[in-house]
C-alpha cells in the first residue's frame, strides 16, 4: 500500500530543510527522508547573507539561531602575503532594519534549527538512514520504492518530488538532466579547527593574495576558525595528511598553531555547473542538485536556501489547484532562479580567478589595482551586489515593468496601531500583499479574498492593517509610487502610481484566484 503525500524531498541538508519548513508551516503532507543517520557535525558552508536570515525570521527560527550558530560579518579583506591590506571593503547594502548583509554561520547549528523547526509540524514526516530505489514519474504524480535502516521497503507517492541530493544527485541523473560547465574548476585544501587559546585575532575575512600560496581565512562563530589553501601543480598528487603537513606550519608565522584543535581537513573542487532543467514534470532540483559554484561570494547554501524560498509558495499554490496557471508558475521557478545563479556563478569565478593569480606579474599588477580601488567609494559594489545576488527576472502583466519590479520589498521595523513594533516580513506572512499611501484615495479591490492590503498611514483609524513607517512614507516618496504589490516570496510583483491602480489589481486579482482557488 502506497501513504501519499504533497510533496516528497529528498535530501535533509540546509536546503531540504528549508522546504520542510515552509510546507510544514502551510499545511502541505510531507515526507523528507535523508540517507544520513544524523547532522554532519563538522563545518562546510560559513557564511549567509540576509535574505537568507529573512528567509529564517519568516520560519520563526532567527532568534534562537543568534544564540549559537550566527554572528555579524565585519570586513572583507584582500591581503598581501605579509598580511599588508590591499583592498577592504564593508558590505552595507542591506533593506533590512538591524539585520546585517552578511553573517557568519556554524552549519551544524543551524541545521539543528531547521530540524527542530520542521519537527514541530505534524504534518511533516522525516525518515533518516533511508535511501530510494524505484522511481516512477507520471502526468500527475511521483512514486518512490524507499528502504529504510531496517531494510524495509516502503512504497510513497506525492503530488511533486523535490531533489535535494546533493551534487551528485541521483534523481538529476535519473531524471537524464543534464549540466552545463562553466570551466572555473580549481582544488583547495580546507582545515577547519576550534581555538582553544586565549589570543584575540582580526574579525576580517581575509583572502591572502600570494600567487605562491593563495590563501582565505575565516574567523567563524564561537571558537571556529578555518584556513583554506589553493592547491598548486606540485601539490596535486598530495594526500590529505600530506597536505596538512605542507600547509599548515605555514599559519605559523600569525598564528599559534598548536592551539588549535584540527577537527576536519579535506581537499575539494570548486566546481561551475548548473542543471539544464530544474524541472521534469513532477520533479524538480534545488540546491546542489541544481547548481554548484565556487565559495568566493559565499552564496552556495544561500542559493539552495534562496531555491526553497522561491518554489515554496507555487508549490503550495499548485498542490491546492493544479491548472495552466499554476503549471507555468512552476515553470517560473527555473526561469527566475536559474538566470540569478548563473550571475552568481560567473562573479564568484571571475573573483575567485582574481584572488588565484599565481603569475607574480600579474599578480603585482592586480595589487596596484587593488590599492587604487580601496580608494574608491563602496557604492557602486554594494549596487552590483544587490543586482547580482538579489534581483530576479520577474514577468507579471505591465506593459512597461518598473525597475523594481524583481527587486525584494525592503524589511524596516513598522509600527502598528498598539504601538508595537514588528518586522513587516511577519506583518505580511505568506500572503499577496499590497502596501499602499492612505492619502492616496486607493479603495482595497480583493473579489477573490486572496490579497493583503495593508495601508501606510500618519494616523491610525479603524481600517483593519495599518502601519506607521518613516522609512516606507520616503521609499514611496523617492520612487515615485503610490502602491506596491508584493508576492509570498516578498519580491515585488508590481508597483505605480493610483492612475495605474485599477488595471494592475484587476489583472493581479484575477490571477491570484487561478492559481490559488480549490
Amino acid at each position: 500500500m502506497e501513504e501519499v503525500y504533497d510533496v516528497i524531498i529528498a535530501g535533509c541538508g540546509p536546503t531540504g530543510a528549508t522546504f520542510a519548513n515552509y510546507f510544514g508551516k502551510q499545511n502541505l503532507k510531507v515526507l523528507l527522508f535523508d540517507r544520513g543517520a544524523d547532522i554532519i557535525e563538522y563545518p562546510r558552508a560559513v557564511h549567509i547573507d540576509e535574505d537568507v536570515i529573512r528567509i529564517f525570521q519568516e520560519l520563526g527560527l532567527y532568534e534562537g539561531m543568534k544564540k549559537d550558530a550566527i554572528k555579524p560579518f565585519v570586513n572583507y579583506s584582500l591581503v598581501s602575503k605579509k598580511d599588508k591590506l590591499l583592498f577592504q571593503f564593508q558590505p552595507n547594502s542591506s533593506i533590512s532594519e538591524d539585520i546585517p548583509d552578511c553573517s557568519w554561520i556554524l552549519q551544524p547549528e543551524i541545521e539543528k534549527h531547521l530540524r527542530n523547526g520542521f519537527l514541530q509540524y505534524p504534518n511533516v514526516e522525516f525518515l533518516k538512514e533511508t535511501t530510494w530505489s524505484d522511481l516512477d514519474k507520471k502526468v500527475d504524480t511521483v512514486s518512490l520504492v524507499l528502504t529504510n535502516n531496517r531494510k524495509e521497503s516502503i512504497n510513497v507517492k506525492g503530488k511533486f518530488l523535490i531533489a535535494c541530493d546533493g551534487g551528485r544527485s541521483a534523481i538529476r541523473k535519473k531524471m537524464n538532466i543534464a549540466v552545463h560547465d562553466f570551466g572555473f574548476k580549481k582544488e583547495w585544501f580546507v582545515v577547519d579547527t576550534n581555538y582553544t587559546g586565549k589570543k584575540i585575532f582580526s574579525e576580517d575575512h581575509k583572502q591572502y593574495c600570494d600567487p605562491n600560496q593563495p590563501m582565505t581565512y575565516v574567523n567563524g562563530v564561537k571558537d571556529h576558525f578555518r584556513w583554506e589553501f589553493m592547491i598548486s601543480k606540485k601539490h596535486a598528487k598530495f594526500s590529505d595528511e600530506m597536505l596538512a603537513d605542507t600547509m599548515i606550519p605555514r599559519l605559523a608565522s600569525h598564528f599559534p598553531i598548536h592551539d588549535f584543535e584540527i577537527i576536519r581537513k579535506k581537499k575539494y573542487v570548486f566546481h561551475t555547473l548548473v542543471a539544464k532543467e530544474w524541472r521534469s514534470g513532477t520533479v524538480f532540483l534545488a540546491g546542489d542538485a541544481a547548481h554548484q559554484m565556487p565559495p568566493f561570494l559565499g552564496q552556495g547554501m544561500c542559493s539552495g536556501i534562496k531555491d526553497a524560498k522561491n518554489l515554496s509558495w507555487k508549490i503550495v499554490s499548485a498542490c491546492t489547484n493544479f491548472n495552466v496557471a499554476t503549471n507555468e508558475l512552476l515553470d517560473s521557478y527555473y526561469k527566475e532562479r536559474a538566470p540569478q545563479v548563473e550571475k552568481i556563478i560567473k562573479v564568484a569565478s571571475i573573483l575567485g580567478g582574481f584572488i588565484q593569480y599565481s603569475n607574480p606579474i600579474l599578480a603585482s599588477f592586480r595589487n596596484g589595482f587593488l590599492r587604487l580601488l580601496n580608494v574608491l567609494p563602496s557604492k557602486p559594489i554594494d549596487a552590483l551586489i544587490e543586482k547580482y545576488l538579489y534581483g530576479l527576472e520577474v514577468k507579471n502583466f505591465s506593459k512597461l515593468k518598473h525597475p523594481l519590479v524583481g527587486k525584494r520589498i525592503p524589511q524596516p521595523l513598522v509600527i502598528l496601531k498598539n504601538q508595537r513594533k514588528v518586522y513587516f516580513d511577519e506583518l505580511c506572512g505568506f500572503h499577496w500583499v499590497v502596501l499602499f499611501r492612505s492619502d492616496c484615495k486607493i479603495i482595497p479591490f480583493n473579489p477573490s479574498g486572496f490579497l493583503k492590503y495593508i495601508s501606510l498611514v500618519e494616523d491610525f483609524s479603524d481600517s483593519s492593517i495599518e502601519i506607521k513607517s518613516v522609512f516606507f512614507n520616503k521609499w514611496m516618496i523617492k520612487n515615485k509610487v503610490d502602491f506596491v504589490v508584493i508576492r509570498p516570496d516578498k519580491f515585488i510583483f508590481d508597483i505605480g502610481k493610483v492612475k495605474d491602480y485599477d488595471e494592475i489589481i484587476r489583472n493581479i486579482d484575477s490571477y491570484i484566484n487561478k492559481i490559488s482557488s480549490n
